[in-house]
């Protein structure tokens, strides 16, 4: 049977997202390989405090310079490519990519590339306020052709609330749920076709939602475009994501 690459990851970003990638990563081997398969993964977990410190202050040079510390500390290790476990820490991967070998799978072009293959226009997107309301992500989502909508400010901060007191704590509330639904009708109303779920911890409150619109989960695409890299025998696509 073909030997997965092993597949780096940057996680604590935060620790409660890490667990679902490592679970959903695991569980789509199994699925799809069968038998005893299990993912090959090699992970560096971080202190989710250090980081929040450079993005609270608004440095993303020390964020980008953190982060690559631990990229390189997965490339001796021999991982063949890396996600950053987090769309908010995203924005640096311009950044890292100029600065390491290891090939990055970008979430942002990843959730892109999904809506593009789903035929889709125009898109909502929650996260943190920094992925909401910056540049990065929506310039990477209008470069493949898509329309995005966003919140009004008072939703928005709502949400980033909800992700960094709440979420990031490993508390999932029905209380917060209500209010990510509330988010995604609003889109909807304003003819978003789906809504990207662009915070890898806001896949945690979907067990406790009700809405009935089109999500993007950023973890499983995450982790689809990692798996179908893993068993693929060529490396210059990966390069290239």
């Amino acid at each position: 049977m073909q030997r997965s690459k092993l597949i780096g990851l940057v996680g604590g970003v935060s620790w409660t997202s890490t667990l679902e990638y490592y679970k959903r990563l695991n569980e789509q081997v199994y699925l799809s390989r069968g038998g005893y398969e299990s993912a090959r993964l090699l992970l560096t977990s971080i202190n989710f405090a250090e980081i929040l410190a450079f993005q609270q202050a608004d440095r993303s040079d020390l964020e980008a310079e953190f982060l690559l510390q631990e990229l390189r500390r997965l490339e001796s290790g021999g991982a063949d490519y890396a996600l950053i476990c987090s769309n908010t820490t995203n924005k640096t991967i311009a950044v890292l990519r100029e600065s390491i070998e290891l090939p990055l799978i970008s979430l942002p072009e990843s959730v892109a590339l999904e809506a593009n293959r789903l035929g889709m226009r125009r898109i909502g997107l929650l996260g943190t306020t920094y992925t909401m309301y910056g540049n990065f992500y929506r310039e990477c989502l209008e470069q493949h052709g898509l329309a995005v909508l966003v919140p009004e400010e008072k939703l928005g901060l709502q949400i980033h609330h909800i992700i960094y007191e709440e979420l990031v704590k490993g508390a999932v509330l029905q209380r917060s749920a209500a209010v990510v639904d509330a988010a995604c009708t609003e889109l909807t109303s304003r003819g978003a076709e789906a809504v990207i779920l662009g915070c890898t911890e806001l896949p945690l409150l979907r067990a406790q939602m009700h809405t009935q619109c089109t999500l993007l989960d950023t973890i499983d695409i995450h982790i689809a475009r990692a798996l179908q890299f893993a068993f693929s025998e060529k490396n210059e696509f990966v390069k290239s994501s």
